[in-house]
């Protein structure tokens, strides 16, 4: 029997970053060393994986995946996903595929099929219902016309995220003009491994009788077979996850922002991937604040790993950075006095909530038998203590680790394809103490903790990479 392709992932830790989100009003200065994360790099990831990754609160950026400390951040990173076949568009975002419709399509071609193909009463009846997503989604697409001729010729292709010269200018000139950036910072080799040739495996699958696309793909829309706007995506087992959009800036006017969500959306309906995930959602950044307009939304809870929604969660969110609704909810069923960050199933039990007012203890008991205190993200970094120690919201703790996993069994990959299980190996046995990250126990057992059971069980640790 073969064995299953397994996910090479290779550790870096845990590590303080800049933050871009929250720069002065008169600085384009990165905010330094104020936010924390944990890190992979990965050569392989199945889609299967992934899904799992991200639903632990995990993204990636080309092949560095990282899983953000959403205590320990100026601007916490919260996951959000929307059941796509609920989606209820705005007045604004629907007038935004009409609007564009009608550009594609012109007068002329309306005109004319309203008087060869009048619509039957069953289609007025639809329209008169209300806003159907997929048909307009598609209705200027050249290949769904009547035989009549268009203003334009309007196509959209899921392609591999290979990459072309013709992608490479339109993300040069997005970069440009959206992003502001200096020429010397756009550069093929950055838009490579940004955008390009994704570590997630590919392959096809049939789903309720229709092919089921896994893996990263380019959404390109063509307009008279000009490029003119590009979706960089990832369609994994049950979403749609968007990882990049960029457009044209001669097309700034369509709104293509809005154009491209509700496209995304639908894909994630018609390919049976139910959900449309739209990436982390920052609550104090105006830019991300979009995001909430695509309804009904939902929140992964930092601490327990649940959906809520984000009606809910938003309240909280105005008063303060760090929200957790589980935590929220069992501190007024069992209000205590003690506030300590925990992991996930100890932090339902002992966390009532977070007082902005003051920092947060984390409380552990340090190499000098004292208790050390972490608040700021540096610290905890250069802290040389475990995850376990620190506390990391949405990771395993030291028991769930050890009532959960079997470490001896986490696969390593020894290069050239072979994969052995890593309790095989004899410096696996000399330390079995899992919560100290200078050991290779230590860097494994953190690392199966912040990708969850099931990651860890199928993964192949790669020092290689």
């Amino acid at each position: 029997m073969q064995e299953p392709e397994r996910s090479l992932l290779a550790p870096i830790g845990y590590q303080a970053g800049d933050c871009g989100y929250c720069k002065g009003s008169n600085s384009s200065q990165r905010t330094p060393k104020s936010r924390g994360s944990y890190y992979i790099r990965t050569r392989r990831l199945t889609a299967e994986d992934y899904q799992a990754l991200v639903d632990r609160g995990w993204r990636r950026s080309g092949s560095l995946l990282y899983k953000p400390d959403v205590l320990r951040a100026c601007c916490p990173h919260y996951t959000i996903r929307l059941p796509a076949a609920f989606l209820e568009p705005s007045r604004d975002q629907r007038q935004a595929i009409n609007r564009w419709n009608k550009f594609v399509l012109g007068e002329k071609y309306l005109a004319e099929t309203a008087r060869l193909y009048p619509k039957t009463k069953e289609e007025k009846k639809r329209q008169k219902e209300g806003f159907d997503l997929i048909p307009a989604v598609h209705e200027a697409e050249s290949s769904n016309l009547k035989p009549v001729d268009p203003d334009h010729k309007f196509e959209v292709t899921l392609e591999p995220d290979t990459y072309t010269d013709e992608k490479f200018e339109l993300f040069r000139d997005y970069q440009y003009n959206v992003h502001k950036e200096a020429p010397s910072d756009v550069t093929r080799q950055g838009f490579r491994r940004f955008l390009c040739g994704s570590p997630l495996t590919r392959k096809e699958y049939q789903c309720n009788g229709k092919p089921k696309r896994l893996g990263s793909y380019h959404q390109c829309y063509r307009l008279d077979g000009r490029l003119v706007a590009m979706g960089v995506l990832d369609l994994l087992p049950h979403c749609v996850s968007g990882v990049y959009f960029l457009y044209h800036q001669d097309f700034e006017k369509w709104s293509f922002g809005k154009l491209s969500a509700l496209r995304e959306a639908a894909l994630a309906i018609e390919g049976d991937y139910e959900y449309y995930y739209m990436g982390y959602y920052i609550h104090s950044c105006q830019k991300m604040q979009y995001k909430g307009d695509y309804r009904p939304q939902f929140v992964l809870d930092p601490m327990t790993n649940s959906w809520h929604s984000m009606d809910d969660m938003k309240p909280l969110l105005d008063q303060k950075n760090f929200v957790s609704l589980d935590l929220e909810i069992r501190s007024q069923k069992d209000p205590i006095d003690q506030v300590v960050i925990g992991t996930p199933s100890e932090a339902v039990e002992q966390i009532t909530s977070i007082d902005e007012d003051k920092d947060v203890e984390d409380e552990f008991i340090g190499p000098d038998g004292k208790t050390w205190l972490f608040r700021q993200p540096a610290a905890a970094a250069s802290s040389g203590q475990s995850l376990f120690k620190l506390r990391v919201p949405g990771v395993m703790s030291e028991q769930e680790l050890s009532n959960g996993t079997n470490l001896d069994m986490i696969h390593v990959s020894l290069g050239q394809g072979r994969e052995v299980p890593i309790g095989l190996l004899q410096s696996w046995h000399d330390d079995p103490d899992i919560t100290r990250p200078d050991t290779l126990k230590g860097v494994i057992a953190e690392m199966a903790a912040c990708v969850g059971p099931e990651v860890a069980e199928r993964m192949a640790v790669d020092f290689g990479s």
